[in-house]
């Protein structure tokens, strides 16, 4: 047998013949300890009503034989052939002749054996030659009198009982496989880099959550292939515009040299450098595979270390020990973008670095005394290259890469990372690492 190839013939053939084996079963079971037993029971009585029968026509005067012919046939559809007829053997294709036959020669003490004859009308009839005070009377029954076709109910349950099994097997398959098929056709979209309706969150619980998990994987998908989108676009504009600055002043120096022109062209080298750098350093990041146990207050200690030379006072605040495992360069650099945001727009102010732990997470927040973040602001920052600096200087607006770095790393690694104000003015930076992802704390 060549099993199905697909998923949906595989499980409706499973379900097919699980359901046609327990039909089996059930059939068996109630032949076994229902049928059987009553057949026995019926044939035992049918057996001593036609031995009494005999019995009956031998005692009684022969003149009055005729009166219990009539009687016996009437009410219990038997006859008497007397004097016995031909009959013969024949073939036993139901169970009720055998256990009539048992139970005529358990109550006779001799072996009984069931023949048959067929009537003037057609009609079958079968005779057993029974005991009766010293002589043998033949009693015989119609077979319209039990009128059992085990084989033709046989046949009829297996049929409608397969036609069912079969329709009720393709339709539960089809159920369970249809938001299978919905995923697998969607999977193959999102690898053709199309755009995805949301599957419907429908069905048993575990083919929903499946859906659900899955719609939000693919607007995460969305997200990042819009910002790949924009953060090239972004870094072709970034780079186009020092570049067309530095081809005008290849020109003119070529020209009349000029220290301030050739200044001006190093600056932009210098920038372009620093842009490509950021792109490298998060391509590096994103390619972190492996989580190692670290020590918060130790990579906070580094963080702020890389800025002690730009003169604004980093403070620390230390809290309970606390040991995460997670991977260190993201965390490492989803913190120095924070602290390095909180420098450009802090005024010049002392930041503060933080965390407090929780039985859910471990909240580490970079708190700044800057203007702050307008609420309607607090969400656009995090696109790639959104400035609250309208303009697109990097002297006074940075590259605007920074926070939306920390929100696809973030988001890659499991974390939340989100922006409120501070009491008294200023921002508060937060990044939460689920406690289940934290190795121990120690309070």
């Amino acid at each position: 047998m060549i099993a199905p190839r697909t998923l949906f013939g595989r499980t409706a053939l499973v379900i097919a013949l699980v359901s046609f084996a327990f039909q089996m079963f059930t059939i068996t079971v109630i032949t076994y300890f229902a049928l059987v037993p009553l057949g026995r029971q019926a044939t035992n009585d049918f057996a001593a009503l036609m031995l009494a029968t005999a019995a009956s026509w031998q005692v009684e005067p022969v003149a009055e034989r005729v009166w219990l012919q009539e009687h016996i046939s009437h009410v219990h559809r038997l006859r008497v052939q007397d004097p016995p007829g031909a009959a013969t053997d024949f073939n036993r294709q139901i169970p009720y002749f055998q256990l009539l036959e048992t139970a005529l020669s358990t109550r006779a003490g001799k072996s009984i054996e069931l023949l048959a004859s067929r009537a003037d009308d057609g009609e079958q009839w079968y005779w057993a030659d029974l005991p009766a005070a010293g002589a043998t009377v033949r009693v015989g029954f119609p077979a319209s009198r039990i009128d059992v076709q085990p084989w033709l109910a046989m046949l009829l349950i297996l049929s409608v009982g397969t036609v069912v099994t079969l329709i009720t097997s393709t339709w539960m398959a089809r159920w369970l496989i249809a938001p299978l098929l919905r995923l697998s056709a969607a999977t193959q979209r999102i690898g053709q880099g199309q755009r995805l309706e949301p599957l419907p969150e429908t069905g048993p619980v575990e083919l929903a959550t499946l859906a659900r998990e899955f719609n939000r994987m693919g607007e995460q998908v969305e997200e990042l292939l819009t910002n790949r989108t924009t953060l090239l676009a972004g870094i072709s504009h970034d780079l186009r515009t020092p570049l067309a600055r530095i081809q005008l002043a290849l020109g003119m120096l070529s020209e009349k040299p000029d220290r301030d022109l050739l200044d001006r062209v190093l600056r932009d080298v210098e920038g372009m450098n620093e842009l490509i750098a950021r792109c490298l350093e998060v391509s590096r990041d994103f390619a972190e595979k492996e989580s190692v146990e670290l020590d918060l207050c130790d990579l906070l200690a580094e963080v702020a270390m890389e800025f002690a030379g730009t003169g604004v006072e980093i403070r620390g605040h230390k809290g309970p020990d606390c040991h995460l495992r997670v991977r260190p360069l993201a965390l490492k650099r989803i913190l120095s973008n924070l602290v390095d945001n909180a420098l450009r727009y802090g005024d010049g102010q002392a930041i503060d670095i933080e965390y407090r732990i929780s039985d859910r997470f471990v909240e580490i927040s970079v708190l700044d005394q800057g203007s702050g973040i307008p609420e309607d602001e607090r969400e656009k920052v995090f696109r790639p290259f959104y400035r609250l600096e309208p303009s697109r200087s990097s002297r006074t607006g940075g590259s605007g890469l920074g926070l939306a770095i920390v929100r696809q790393l973030a988001t890659a690694n499991g974390w939340t990372v989100e922006l409120s104000a501070r009491p008294g003015g200023g921002t508060v930076a937060s990044v939460r690492v689920p406690q289940d992802l934290t190795a121990r704390t120690k309070h």
